[in-house]
């Protein structure tokens, strides 16, 4: 029997099982509010991560929304703020917000 699950993090598996309901309640439910949170928990290999990039996708079509990965491996904060000022239309804001960021050496 041929293992069904991804062994790379976030690849949709061979045998995916569709979470279309709680995909549209989560990204309808930012949509309305942007201020919400939602914590996805889950047993390891359940597929929490798989959700996050259907989730992520569905987000990345929108145009009033900015989606933006970011990895615990780095200060969060500067890394948003590296990646948001790397953006065409936010870039602009940043210069004129004078903001200084540096990190090992290299600056923004």
């Amino acid at each position: 029997m041929e293992n069904p699950y991804s062994l790379v993090f976030g690849i949709e598996p061979s045998q995916y099982i569709s979470r279309l309901e709680q995909t549209e309640e989560i990204v309808n439910g930012i949509k309305e509010d942007p201020r919400k949170l939602y914590m996805i928990t889950g047993v390891r290999g359940s597929g929490k991560t798989v959700f996050m990039s259907e989730i992520k996708s569905c987000f990345e079509k929108e145009k009033d929304f900015v989606v933006v990965e970011l990895s615990t491996e780095r200060n969060m904060l500067e890394s948003l703020a590296a990646k948001l000022a790397g953006r065409d239309k936010l870039s602009d804001l940043f210069k004129s917000a004078k903001i200084n960021l540096s990190f090992l050496g290299f600056g923004l």
